[in-house]
């Protein structure tokens, strides 16, 4: 498979998450996209992965609305499925990590027939351990501005790994936006590699590996204070060009919850594995 053709099967492993309503008014479908979901095969069973806030911070005013996947038809048209239709023909549930800062959602998913969308194996995971700062990578996700009625485009957005923190997570230099969240990012190809004998020309291991999914961006404050009263006027925000990445480590941590391993069980007693996964 050459590079361009696993970028296409990358591609179309993203979806999108949002809302569907219909205007009172003009009785017109309205497409509001969230952010951005991956899906990813884990033993044996298709599944959707995203940042947990973009499944969890729904506004009050937001409940006539339907929150779902949206994905290609192999028609070529848009699709969406509820989330309440997927939990009804699985039965799922989110799971989310034990730490309830880690921003991470995990929940099977099906594959139906019209559906124009592949599935990241989970072969192509990486985990921290094998990662630096200065390794470059990239992330694929719905962009904010570039919506099309009729169809899911993701972005590629590149960046380089800027912090690895000890809490499995780290920074990417490159800039993300709201929408972006739950973005899957994924390691660079590079004609070079380093091992314990020092820089060698081929031999990448690592490039094409997913490593893990996107959060948020870093935000900087910029107070403003009266020169005459000393008291703070106003506080803007700014995106630093850091984005904060939740590594696969910790996503495998929830894979090995009982909740998850349980569901894992029960989905597989309940459909023949062929079912499941129609690809």
């Amino acid at each position: 498979m050459s590079f361009k053709d696993y970028i296409t099967h990358v591609k179309k492993s993203v979806v999108f998450i949002g809302k569907r309503f219909q205007n009172p008014l003009t009785n017109e479908t309205i497409n509001v996209f969230n952010g951005t979901g991956v899906l990813l095969r884990i033993q044996g069973i298709n599944h959707i992965i995203t940042a947990k806030h973009v499944i969890t911070d729904t506004p009050a005013n937001d409940i006539t609305k339907e929150m779902g996947v949206f994905y290609n038809k192999k028609n070529g048209n848009i699709g969406f499925v509820p989330l309440q239709k997927i939990n009804e023909s699985i039965g799922f549930n989110w799971i989310f990590h034990a730490n309830s800062e880690v921003d991470l959602a995990i929940a099977p998913y099906t594959v139906f027939a019209e559906q124009d969308v592949l599935v990241i194996p989970e072969e192509q995971l990486l985990t921290i351990e094998n990662l630096f700062e200065t390794k470059d990578v990239y992330f694929i996700s719905y962009q904010p501005g570039l919506e099309n009625p009729n169809k899911i485009i993701p972005i590629i957005r590149k960046g380089a790994i800027g912090l690895i923190k000890d809490d499995k997570s780290f920074y990417i230099d490159g800039f993300a936006f709201p929408g972006n969240s739950g973005s899957p990012v994924i390691v660079t190809p590079s004609p070079i590699s380093f091992d314990g004998r020092g820089i060698s020309i081929g031999g990448d291991k690592h490039g094409g590996k997913m490593i893990g999914i996107i959060s948020s961006y870093l935000p900087y404050n910029e107070t403003a204070v009266s020169m005459q009263t000393g008291r703070v006027m106003m506080v803007t925000q700014e995106n630093t060009g850091l984005s904060e990445v939740w590594s696969i480590n910790l996503l495998k941590e929830i894979c090995e919850y009982d909740e998850f391993k349980t569901q894992i069980d029960a989905i597989k007693k309940k459909f023949p594995q062929k079912k499941v996964n129609n690809q």
